[in-house]
């Protein structure tokens, strides 16, 4: 049965590279973004861009279970998004520009109360974990709500609970790092700086493929892609993985 309008079938669509940073109490800052120097701590994952919030929640703490403080009630996940500034590239235009982020939204634990509730699809992601019940927050947010790119970073602050049991409120800071305009209404992504290689020939980072290594009947292109473009279609799937991601070793390049 083919897709609902604006649904992406995650059986047939290929899935693509994502760089997933995290930190506790508070964001990376954009400099720590610099391809030249050593990245932060990241997860490498497969994904497509109906990706949940939730479902990134459950990729990260489900292979690092250590981030969240234990009782883990009431502790907020944080996202943005971190994207090249293409209409003011640095003076090296044809090496790697400043960088830009973009709230993405946040996921706070809850305790079974009151809350929003995953979705059929999401459920089976997220069966057994930490995010399977209700959450606060914007759990039910995509990347494509976001006008994820091929090429984007996501960055994550975990925060825990304030020492008087609340929920702590979202890391301080500027939505978009003090580098002007940000992408807004996404009028002017495509300007500026033309498409730039982003080196997704493979994982450089610690480990190697997760998501119990059955990446069976999905198809990753080979070799590098550019950022933004369309990916090559894969072969027909069966009834393979489709959950919310293929996590990766833990990387820092």
């Amino acid at each position: 049965m083919a897709a609902p309008p604006g649904k992406i079938d995650r059986q047939t669509t290929t899935p693509f590279y994502l760089k997933l940073f995290y930190r506790n109490g508070a964001f990376h800052r954009l400099d720590e973004f610099n391809p030249q120097s050593e990245l932060p701590p990241h997860l490498q994952i497969y994904t497509w861009p109906s990706c949940t919030l939730r479902e990134l929640s459950h990729l990260l703490t489900s292979t690092l279970p250590l981030l969240l403080p234990e009782p883990a009630i009431g502790t907020r996940l944080s996202f943005r998004l971190i994207f090249p500034d293409t209409r003011n590239p640095g003076p090296n235009s044809s090496g790697p520009g400043r960088y830009m982020m973009k709230d993405l939204g946040s996921v706070v634990i809850g305790d079974g109360g009151p809350g929003i509730l995953p979705s059929e699809d999401e459920a089976v992601i997220v069966q057994g974990g930490r995010m399977a019940g209700p959450l606060g927050g914007e759990p039910e947010k995509t990347l494509q709500d976001a006008r994820f790119v091929i090429g984007d970073y996501v960055s994550c602050a975990i925060m825990p609970p304030m020492e008087n049991g609340g929920v702590a409120p979202p890391p301080s800071g500027p939505a978009r790092g003090g580098f002007g305009a940000g992408r807004g209404d996404f009028s002017g992504r495509g300007g500026g700086m033309g498409p730039r290689e982003n080196g997704y020939g493979g994982f450089r980072g610690r480990g190697g493929p997760r998501g119990g290594g059955n990446f069976g009947q999905g198809f990753v292109p080979a070799g590098e892609w550019r950022r933004g473009e369309r990916l090559p279609e894969g072969p027909q799937r069966g009834r393979g993985y489709g959950g919310g991601g293929f996590g990766g070793g833990r990387g820092r390049y």
